[in-house]
């Protein structure tokens, strides 16, 4: 069980070797996001799946802490060269991974994405998405298994002094609905909720 982890964490710790490439598989060959689909494929189906055990029941719980984004095969995030797009259109900036915090309590459960750009001669800003998550129990639309997807409302975009409304952001969008398909103590992978070949893999900050 342990085996199909162990090795997709390896495989993607050797995606992240090259330091000219960006980082969670941003510039990975097909062949190489070919790979890492069918060792999720894999992973999903093991006894360790909290979705398996829960019968597709993900409680907030579940959840809630730092998660940093290791791998994924967003389009809309390669074609951005990042979460927000700026990586890719600041001056000599370029996408240098992205973290995302969620917290929960009786009344509210609140996001926060942060995402640090890297920018030469000690430049580098992070860039603050914060907002609403929420979980639904549905029915997964290919395999009519019950899930959970995770939705994401987006609230602000804040770049240091400055704050937007997040909803001009269209990079934003793959993230705001997903389905999550594999969870355990510290791993979680979710998926497109109509788009299946779009994978983001999170893990849990210790």
């Amino acid at each position: 069980d342990g085996l199909i982890k162990k090795a997709l964490l390896a495989f993607i710790e050797e995606l992240s070797r090259d330091p000219d490439l960006l980082p969670c598989g941003l510039e990975c060959l097909e062949s190489e996001q070919e790979q890492a689909l069918d060792m999720v494929a894999k992973l999903e189906k093991q006894p360790s799946n909290l979705v398996i055990a829960q019968g597709g029941d993900i409680q907030v719980q579940d959840l809630t802490g730092d998660w940093d984004l290791i791998f994924t095969t967003s389009s809309t995030m390669k074609f951005n060269q990042g979460l927000s797009g700026l990586g890719g259109s600041f001056p000599n900036g370029r996408f240098g991974g992205v973290v995302q915090k969620l917290q929960a309590s009786k009344y509210t459960s609140d996001i926060e994405y942060k995402e640090r750009i890297e920018v030469p001669a000690g430049a580098s800003f992070d860039v603050t998405v914060t907002g609403e998550w929420r979980l639904k129990g549905t029915v997964n639309l290919f395999t009519g298994e019950p899930t959970t997807v995770m939705c994401v409302e987006p609230e602000k975009v804040v770049v240091g002094p400055t704050s937007n409304k997040a909803d001009h952001w269209k990079s934003l969008g793959p993230l705001n609905l997903l389905d999550i398909t594999y969870v355990d103590e510290d791993l979680r992978v979710m998926r497109g909720n109509t788009s299946t070949d779009t994978i983001f893999i999170f893990q849990r900050r210790a």
